[in-house]
């Protein structure tokens, strides 16, 4: 899933310009399906790993395809010249569901159209040059900033082992009667809304309540797309013990969703998948992220008869 961008439907050269400012991260390795409103604007996303199944890049686009107001639909694959028959055949079989322009192939600094007839790039390939287009600059003016590898994402939610130390000694230190795992969740949210940072005896207590399923309910009804709420929970992931870090990569992962930052989403949530398979939350949350399902149209927080409960088994 995609943020908003400038219009990018002006050429090639402009799309792939624009596509490391929506997804987030340099691509590499990877193969993206964009879909396109009547305005030229990128709405909607997928990104698959270039190993991934054909047959499940087809599902999943053709699924989103059908699920949104998309009119045209692009195919773009980041990896060797060998790839270009794979991306041929996604486009040729999305094109029953929505109108496919540009099938792109970006290999060592050059881009190949791929479309049938297409004259935008000779047979050897045009090089890519985003300083040639005005949408590094339009996107940078938006506010957004481009990770130079997906290896980044990783260090985003990578383990602060100092920290992890403080708080493990912090946890030792937890007098056997804990306050409300409720009451905990409500008073670290309200820190890091004022901007603050838990201490570290903070943090083993807010590590300790999330552990029970009230406390974590509460922890995800009121998570958003806040951004205190994204440095909150990306500082407890890094900063908790393994033993702890689930849920609050779970509920970072929730955040980036709502942000549409599906690959921080991704890395998040594999983080927390990795300490707990198969815990009901990551399973939840990944089912959210693999549907054409956008933010807006899941009310959020949810009405307060709702059983989340039940969700979470």
């Amino acid at each position: 899933m995609l943020e908003s961008a400038p219009p990018v439907a002006r050429g090639p050269a402009d799309l792939l310009a624009a596509l490391p400012y929506v997804v987030g991260v340099h691509p590499e390795q990877c193969v993206l399906v964009l879909f396109l409103n009547l305005d030229g604007r990128l709405t909607d996303g997928l990104v698959f790993d270039r190993d991934a199944s054909l047959a499940l890049m087809l599902e999943q686009s053709i699924a989103m395809a059908s699920a949104t107001d998309a009119a045209a639909a692009f195919v773009v694959g980041y990896g060797p010249l060998s790839d270009a028959d794979t991306l041929t055949e996604i486009a040729d079989k999305l094109h029953t569901a929505v109108r496919v322009g540009h099938c792109l192939l970006v290999c060592d600094g050059r881009y190949y159209c791929l479309g049938s007839g297409c004259p935008c790039t000779p047979e050897h390939g045009a090089v890519l040059d985003p300083d040639s287009s005005v949408i590094p600059a339009e996107m940078t003016l938006r506010g957004r900033a481009v990770l130079p590898s997906a290896q980044d994402l990783d260090a985003m939610v990578a383990a602060d082992t100092d920290a992890q130390q403080r708080t493990t000694a912090a946890l030792a230190a937890l007098p056997e009667q804990l306050a409300d795992p409720v009451d905990v969740v409500s008073a670290s949210l309200a820190i890091a809304r004022a901007g603050g940072q838990l201490a570290d005896q903070q943090v083993a207590e807010l590590a300790v309540a999330l552990t029970a399923l009230d406390g974590c309910c509460a922890a995800w009804r009121a998570t958003t797309d806040q951004q205190w709420q994204h440095d909150l929970w990306r500082d407890l992931t890094r900063r908790v013990p393994d033993a702890y870090v689930t849920t609050p990569a779970n509920l970072l992962a929730w955040n980036a969703w709502r942000r549409r930052e599906s690959l921080l989403a991704w890395t998040a949530l594999t983080k927390a998948a990795t300490a707990s398979p198969d815990n009901a939350l990551s399973v939840l949350i990944a089912t959210i992220l693999t549907t054409p399902l956008k933010p807006e149209q899941l009310p959020w927080p949810l009405p307060e008869n709702f059983p989340i409960e039940r969700l979470l088994g």
